[in-house]
């Protein structure tokens, strides 16, 4: 009976060990997968890893900062090669046009990298801060043509045109001009009625003794009332362009600005920024 009792015993140990050494198996085989998933994961991680170290990279190279800092050292190169031609001036007068005109080309593509990084903001409602408009999300779009006669441009509220404008007060081409070396005071309209006249006291015309330094254009101080003539008076003063005021003295009517070459039809254009206008600006030459 016990002899049984031990051969049982003995069968149910030896089936118990091969459970176990399934049981022990399948563990290990398991672990072996999750293993070998988590590679995966970490080879698939990584490779996202280096796409986006690429995308960062492009980026980068898109920013204002990163133009800026090109366009700097083409500007250096530039002008290192103007340098080596100066020394043989006579012969390549013409290739030092070019590189010159190159130049300023480069600095005005600086100067408009730098200024489109810094000049587009929106405010974030998340975070509550004025954040930077990628320029990548910038539509840029020809709105229009304004047509000019008067040589100027006013930007203004259609409605206070209608309400504010003043159409009684009258234009006065004050226009004076001072003698360098005497002093005295020449007037347009009286001493001289166009600029190619002959002032015979003084032997030669107004363009041209302008040009020499001999009358110096004196600055009129003029109101730039909310009218024909405030309009103008602003857009001929020596920074050309001026803010126009109501009649109770305050500023915000308007503004008028003086074009580069006078009448003709100036294109305006848009930025949208997610559907919005956000900018126009005036090409006024």
């Amino acid at each position: 009976m016990n002899a049984l009792i031990d051969y049982f015993q003995l069968g149910a140990n030896g089936l118990a060990l091969a459970v176990a050494g399934w049981i022990y198996a399948a563990y290990v085989k398991n672990i072996r997968s999750e293993l070998s998933i988590k590679d995966e994961q970490i080879k698939a991680v990584e490779k996202n890893l280096a796409l986006w170290k690429d995308k960062a990279s492009q980026f980068e190279k898109k920013t204002p900062e990163y133009m800026e800092e090109v366009l700097a050292k083409r500007i250096k190169h530039r002008e290192e090669e103007i340098k080596r031609l100066n020394d043989d001036q006579e012969e390549h007068t013409k290739l030092i046009s070019l590189k010159s005109r190159e130049v300023s080309r480069l600095r005005a593509e600086l100067e408009k990298t730098v200024y489109i990084g810094k000049a587009l903001t929106y405010f974030d409602p998340e975070s509550e801060v004025e954040l930077p408009i990628p320029e990548s999300e910038i539509e840029v779009e020809e709105l229009g043509e304004i047509f000019v006669d008067s040589a100027s441009i006013l930007i203004t509220d259609p409605l206070y045109v209608q309400q504010e404008w003043d159409s009684d007060e009258e234009f006065a081409d004050l226009r004076l001009f001072r003698h360098a070396k005497t002093g005295r005071v020449y007037q347009f309209g009286v001493h001289f009625n166009h600029f190619e006249e002959q002032i015979e006291e003084l032997q030669g015309t107004p363009n041209s003794l302008i040009k020499q330094g001999i009358l110096l254009p004196l600055e009129v101080e003029r109101k730039f009332t909310y009218s024909y003539p405030g309009a103008a008076y602003a857009s001929m003063s020596k920074p050309g362009y001026g803010e126009l005021k109501f009649a109770a003295g305050h500023s915000g009517a308007g503004i008028c600005v003086r074009t580069v070459y006078g009448d003709g039809g100036f294109t305006v254009y848009g930025e949208r920024f997610r559907g919005d206008l956000v900018r126009i600006f005036i090409d006024l030459r």
